[in-house]
């Protein structure tokens, strides 16, 4: 064998390596980004379950929040302004999670599925006379997320 023969060889065996090595990290990369996904669902419904212990801590709390819904006539001042930042609460946990959706899952099933999910989050909690009066008063604060609100909330509105 000669050293042209062997030099082709040792080529064909490096170029076999490297493509070896990009399957493998395309695996990794892969499954890194799928991680990334679960750990970014997770991470926004612990913030949605902590909103909703914080409710189930306390009777008074939750009368609050139970004559809030119906008018914030219905409470005092103080109550007006725990109402009103416990919802605050809820938005800024919504607009994260709207945020990090769209900045970790390419378009597709997934990000679909947690838009129609985070669509549904934003009715059960802001479809009540009170709730839209908080969204009334935040909304300019929350640009990301005005779209999708005001069409979920349209849409409960119509179904």
């Amino acid at each position: 064998m000669n050293w042209d023969a062997i030099s082709a060889v040792a080529e064909a065996v490096g170029t076999i390596a490297v493509l070896i090595t990009l399957i493998y990290l395309a695996l990794q990369i892969r499954q890194s980004n799928k991680h990334q996904e679960i750990e970014s669902y997770r991470h926004n419904w612990d913030g949605i379950n902590r909103m909703c212990e914080l409710l189930c801590e306390s009777t008074e709390r939750a009368s609050v929040v139970k004559r809030g819904r119906e008018s914030l006539e219905n409470l005092s001042d103080e109550e007006q302004i725990v109402f009103e930042f416990l919802h605050i609460r809820f938005l800024n946990t919504i607009e994260s999670w709207h945020h990090q959706l769209l900045a970790t899952s390419p378009p597709g099933e997934y990000r679909d599925h947690q838009l129609d999910n985070l669509a549904g989050v934003i009715v059960y909690i802001f479809d009540y006379p009170g709730t839209r009066a908080i969204w009334d008063r935040a909304k300019h604060t929350f640009v990301p997320i005005q779209d999708l609100f005001d069409e979920a909330i349209s849409t409960a509105g119509d179904g």
